[in-house]
């Protein structure tokens, strides 16, 4: 990464008093906070431990007059120029402008708003309208969004917020464009750590990049605490906004998305999330669910992996989550979900259902009964399997997982190849979007819709296909 001159001036590490020269790089796009510290030396090299190798803070003032603070800053260089100069250089996690701190345990904030590019069409709403048709000169009109609030609790609340430019006084203009910048926007009758608001942030955008399947990137960030003001002459104050650079933006050029997906349907829209889902469910499960959202995040961004590697994702992320959420004991405690899930069934299918959940579990639990569970859906949901017969599937899943992870001549003609390959990677993400939809606390009316709808194209194609075939 590439970062570009920015600022000479005298730095101060932590609560030291020793004030260094040194000169501060930036590149606000890709987050690149990095400072170099000069030590002027006519003698032999300074020892490497000569400042820490971790700095929680260092401020400083740009010979300008300007104030910069720099927070949680790593090692990243030393160099030695015998007789004029050691160099240390810093990377910062954080850089807040325009204000200077003595102690980390000072920067702290009671509101953060972070900027997401791209979820505008996902929180389906715009300061832009089209006027009625009895405006018949107005193309245009301004209407402003108040923010969508999507959780709330004791401790901060969460809300969508969507700002826009308007060219109120010069109109004169060849040239006038029109911007909208969606925010995440965080805020706490208490103050908090840049990292705390970070966390939460984190897990938001981590729902939204569910929802649209897409990368996200977090964009620019502003910081504002009752303690930070403007202060007029006529004794009114105003919270004093703070720009903070930051280290969390990333780069996703090197990963292939095909912009088609954009306008594919969403999982789930912020209107729908906020007044359909059960954000506090959400809450409590996110920590034990990471792994799976994880994985299931990493197959949508990485376009360019294989069909194969894109199916084992999708296994590994269903699998995770059943031994997470449904069953994560021995084989006897299966058993007695086994039980719990059959109990609802007529009597005279209880001993196959049973069969079917326990069959190729022997000395623990099999992908093949995990698959099972999870497409039996407590009997609540029938998940559509395409041209492999509802109870076959387990298996004939199971048997394609183990070929690809084993690569057993003697079990390829089992594996599913090719565009049955790809078919049955869409089957098993409708089965974990389902479950997902479930921890967000969505009602079974809308996970049934929604997963139906998700599958549509699916059941299009296959129909296609088969007409196709049966005229060849």
């Amino acid at each position: 990464m590439e970062v570009n001159f920015t600022a000479t001036g005298y730095w101060t590490i932590d609560d030291a008093m020793t004030q260094y020269h040194g000169d501060l790089y930036l590149n606000r796009d890709a987050g690149g906070i990095v400072v170099y510290i000069r030590i002027p030396n006519q003698g032999a090299p300074k020892s490497y431990f000569e400042l820490p190798l971790e700095i929680s803070l260092i401020k400083g003032t740009t010979i300008n007059g300007a104030k910069i603070t720099l927070i949680d800053c790593s090692r990243i260089s030393t160099q030695s120029k015998i007789g004029t100069e050691d160099i240390y250089g810093y990377q910062a996690k954080y850089m807040i402008e325009g204000v200077s701190f003595d102690h980390k345990e000072n920067v702290v904030f009671s509101k953060i708003k972070l900027s997401i590019p791209k979820i505008i069409e996902w929180g389906n709403v715009s300061n832009y309208i089209i006027p009625d048709a009895s405006k018949v000169n107005v193309l245009i009109e301004l209407k402003n969004v108040n923010p969508i609030e999507i959780y709330t609790c004791e401790e901060y609340t969460l809300s969508y917020y969507l700002t826009y430019n308007y060219p109120l006084f010069n109109l004169m203009k060849e040239k006038i464009v029109l911007e909208q910048t969606p925010y995440l926007t965080v805020e706490s009758d208490s103050l908090h750590s840049l990292d705390w608001f970070i966390d939460i942030v984190m897990k938001m955008k981590r729902i939204i990049g569910i929802a649209i399947g897409l990368p996200l990137e977090f964009d620019k960030m502003i910081a504002e605490s009752p303690a930070i003001t403007w202060d007029f002459a006529d004794e009114r104050t105003r919270v004093r906004p703070l720009e903070v650079v930051h280290a969390l933006t990333r780069n996703f050029n090197k990963t292939k998305i095909n912009s088609d997906e954009s306008n594919t349907k969403y999982l789930f829209n912020l209107n729908e999330l906020s007044e359909k889902a059960d954000f506090s469910h959400w809450q409590k499960a996110s920590t034990i669910i990471e792994p799976v959202i994880e994985l299931y995040i990493d197959d949508l961004y990485n376009q360019e992996l294989s069909a194969s590697r894109h199916f084992l994702n999708m296994i590994q992320a269903l699998e995770t989550y059943h031994s997470r959420f449904l069953c994560n004991g021995t084989l006897a405690d299966f058993k007695i979900r086994v039980e719990a899930v059959i109990a609802i069934r007529p009597d005279v299918y209880k001993e196959s259902d049973r069969k079917f959940l326990l069959e190729g579990s022997h000395k623990g639990i099999a992908l093949r009964s995990r698959i099972t569970d999870l497409l039996l859906a407590d009997f609540k949901f029938h998940f559509y399997t395409s041209r492999i017969k509802h109870r076959d599937f387990p298996k004939v899943i199971a048997d394609t997982r183990n070929y690809y992870t084993h690569y057993n001549l003697r079990q390829e003609e089992k594996a599913l190849k090719g565009i049955d390959l790809v078919e049955a990677y869409h089957l098993l993400r409708s089965i974990l979007e389902y479950y997902i939809l479930k921890e967000l606390g969505f009602d079974e009316d809308f996970i049934y819709e929604r997963t139906r709808e998700r599958i549509k194209s699916l059941i299009i194609r296959n129909e296609i296909r088969e007409i196709n075939e049966r005229q060849k």
